[in-house]
């Protein structure tokens, strides 16, 4: 059952009154319980379309449906509760420096009314989860980066959503760093069984951790599919581009023959 779908989706922007397209007529559809990826180069509108999901960013066109709802048309406060639904983490962390790494993952159970000892007792349960228990007085001045995602990612999990939104969510962290995150990421899914959808522009994330993936050129959709079907025989130009570097090492991996004709 398809737990995102995104139908027909166009976002223009008006900008010193010129109209500037950042997606248009972006169809996709993602199953519960799957790792997707949405991958492109920087400016192809993949950020646009992550903030789509969860409505920050309202389409000019088209729809999203989360669980069969239609967001269009929400009033403000079921399109609340239809976010509670969705967690979210940031390259940046947006972590809230004057709280500890405890308050950060109790601020959106007090925003949601859960009594404080509650709030409390599910904070730590996530920070168990990530392994940072040990760290549940600490702030995050006091955090390494990838420290700092793991408290971003217990705060997300935080209200128990179903699908969990991943802005580029290691791109400022070191490839050893990257890697441990990417192995939680996976750990958490398979404890949870929680839809994950990952933004990237680093191929290496999606051949690690995603299920399928979809391409986004020029705020187009260029391909979707299996991860790997599109490695083995990539049909657009932008999959080719952005595949290139790795498409050779990673069919190895998997078991298929590398030839030219798949470049």
């Amino acid at each position: 059952m398809s737990v995102i779908e995104i139908k027909n989706l166009t976002k223009r922007y008006e900008i010193e009154g010129n109209s500037v397209v950042a997606l248009q007529d972006i169809n996709l559809s993602i199953e519960a319980g799957e790792i997707y990826g949405i991958i492109g180069m920087s400016g192809a509108g993949k950020s646009t379309l992550v903030r789509s999901i969860n409505y920050l960013e309202k389409p000019t066109e088209g729809s999203v449906l989360i669980d069969g709802v239609n967001l269009t048309g929400l009033k403000e406060r079921e399109l609340r509760r239809m976010r509670s639904r969705i967690g979210m983490i940031f390259q940046s962390f947006h972590l809230l420096e004057q709280r500890s790494v405890l308050g950060n993952v109790c601020f959106p159970l007090e925003l949601a009314g859960v009594k404080k000892k509650e709030a409390r007792e599910r904070a730590r349960e996530l920070l168990s989860m990530v392994r940072l228990q040990d760290k549940e007085t600490a702030y995050p001045a006091q955090l390494s980066g990838g420290q700092k995602q793991r408290v971003a990612i217990a705060r997300a999990l935080a209200t128990n959503p179903r699908i969990l939104l991943c802005d580029e969510a290691t791109s400022a962290l070191d490839p050893q760093t990257t890697t441990a995150i990417l192995n939680l990421l996976k750990e958490i899914h398979e404890a949870l069984g929680i839809t994950i959808v990952i933004i990237t522009h680093q191929m290496s994330v999606v051949t690690s951790i995603c299920d399928k993936v979809a391409i986004i050129d020029g705020g187009k959709l260029a391909e979707s599919g299996r991860v790997k079907e599109i490695f083995a025989k990539p049909r657009s130009d932008a999959a080719k581009e952005l595949i290139s570097g790795e498409i050779s090492s990673y069919l190895s991996a998997n078991g298929f023959r590398h030839t030219e004709e798949q470049t």
